[in-house]
């Protein structure tokens, strides 16, 4: 089974908003159920309406991968309301996991570091570079996401070990390695470039223990400011 151009736009459209409708009760579930019921037919509808009612909340960027197989399951019809809300529970979770970590913990402080690095010496060049890469990288997942979840159904789960989460995590954990030393070299007037190296190599020993990245750009903070008033 194929999933129409006109089903995916109207999809990932919908899944822009997903967080619009957020409740402590029912956390993203307005916005999951809108979501799924703007990819099916007209039939199954009613159906979806009357079954889906609990909660949902994952990763916003990876619903698209959960959306995706609901609707295929939906579409053959073959399996039950109790079924599926099993698979919801499991996915909902992997993919809140493995985008927390993509995304929070890695992307986007590398990310942020860059902007940082480029605003010194280019300005407004820092921040639209961000805006930029994280946004190509999170529209990817959105609209990948959809074909992927539809193309293989339940076993999209399996994609969390694919190497399209695992080589992007790592490039960017180094990544942000390598700006966090080369941010104190520039943030300290007359401090040599030379520091890159062993700065680089504490923030990889932060990275590889597995620290919080909110600790790790505290850290960030300190040490420039102490280097500053060196």
């Amino acid at each position: 089974m194929r999933l129409s151009f006109g089903r995916l736009l109207k999809i990932f459209w919908h899944s822009l908003f997903i967080q619009t409708s957020w409740s402590f009760p029912s956390m993203q579930s307005m916005g999951f159920l809108s979501d799924l019921v703007a990819g099916v037919g007209e039939d199954k509808k009613s159906e979806i309406l009357k079954t889906q009612r609990g909660l949902f909340n994952t990763h916003p960027y990876m619903v698209s991968y959960i959306v995706g197989a609901t609707v295929r399951a939906y579409d053959e019809g073959r399996a039950s309301a109790e079924e599926i809300g099993k698979f919801l529970a499991v996915a909902q979770t992997s993919f809140a996991s493995a985008g927390d970590l993509l995304f929070w913990r890695t992307l986007r402080p590398a990310l942020l570091l860059l902007a940082v690095i480029l605003g010194i010496h280019f300005g407004i060049v820092g921040p639209i570079t961000f805006l930029v890469i994280y946004n190509i990288f999170h529209l990817f997942h959105r609209i990948k996401g959809i074909n992927d979840g539809y193309n293989l159904g339940w076993d999209v789960i399996y994609l969390l070990k694919d190497r399209r989460f695992k080589m992007v995590r790592e490039i960017f954990e180094a990544a942000g390695a390598v700006l966090s030393g080369l941010l104190f070299s520039l943030a300290a007037f007359g401090v040599s470039y030379l520091l890159v190296i062993p700065l680089t190599a504490l923030f990889m020993i932060m990275l590889v223990r597995r620290y919080s990245a909110v600790l790790i750009i505290i850290s960030v903070l300190l040490l420039v400011l102490i280097i500053g008033m060196v």
